[in-house]
């Protein structure tokens, strides 16, 4: 079994990162690839992330891993800056998720489906502060609004979805506002009685001062005229932030969406 990089990009990612596996026919079973970037405004202590992922059969699986793992190694040392190597399992998917276990990969972090009841909010900001909906009268409108939302976010939202996020009945871009600039927004979509919140972000030097709560609040408000009463949202276990808002609302645990087992690469 054999081991070689593609002689050009595969799928927009560089050849140095992507694996193919074969075995002695030449025929091949499997590819892997890491994907490298930054999210330091969410995970600080952990600016680098490392995404990888295996499409492979049982046979080629370990030599992939083995090929990703020094791949990553070597991007680590490259940035010289702490990392979490990780992949993406559907939360239904045991047995790939025991393959990553098994190679010392830590059932940590996971993305959750969480519910919860729309508060009763009033349309107010507080003082300092003036709301409006999110400018999105143009493509740079919604390239602008794009490039703040993914700012918080570790899995990046195309303007495709944007587009179809925009074409439901309930779409809401809300944002509070300090001398002109975006400091904290949330975005809503949905149908009927129930939307998601698709995003909520405050500007680092802001937060701990409830704008988030608040803004919902004001959101809410816009919803329930609408006829919304409930709302469902995403959640990462490791996601200190996220955690604490969803508790403020009372949200209920409904499923496991995907696992995202990692390590953490300090050294």
């Amino acid at each position: 079994m054999i081991i070689q990089h593609p002689v050009s990009d595969y799928q927009g990612m560089p050849p140095e990162n992507v694996f193919f596996a074969y075995n002695d026919q030449k025929i091949q079973l499997g590819t892997g690839y890491v994907v490298q970037f930054t999210q330091g405004e969410l995970y600080p202590d952990q600016p680098l992330h490392i995404f990888t992922q295996i499409e492979s059969q049982p046979s080629a699986r370990c030599l992939l891993f083995g090929a990703l793992i020094a791949r990553a190694g070597v991007i680590r040392t490259m940035a010289r800056q702490p990392a979490r190597l990780y992949t993406q399992i559907d939360g239904k998917n045991i047995e790939a998720l025991r393959f990553f276990e098994q190679m010392g990969f830590k059932n940590d972090d996971s993305e959750d489906l969480y519910g919860f009841q729309l508060p009763y909010g009033r349309a107010a900001a507080p003082v300092g502060f003036e709301y409006w909906q999110s400018p999105l009268a143009s493509a740079d409108d919604e390239l602008a609004l794009l490039a703040r939302i993914n700012r918080y976010r570790i899995q990046p939202v195309s303007r495709d979805y944007l587009t179809l996020w925009r074409q439901q009945e309930h779409f809401l871009a809300l944002a509070y506002y300090r001398q002109g600039q975006i400091v904290c927004e949330c975005v809503f979509t949905g149908v009927g009685q129930s939307a998601t919140l698709l995003s909520i972000y405050t500007v680092p030097e802001l937060r701990r001062q409830h704008l988030a709560s608040l803004l919902l609040d004001a959101a809410s408000y816009h919803l329930r005229e609408q006829g919304v009463t409930t709302a469902y949202t995403h959640i990462f276990r490791r996601n200190t932030p996220q955690n604490a808002l969803i508790r403020h609302l009372n949200g209920r645990f409904l499923r496991q969406v995907n696992y995202l087992p990692g390590i953490n690469m300090i050294r």
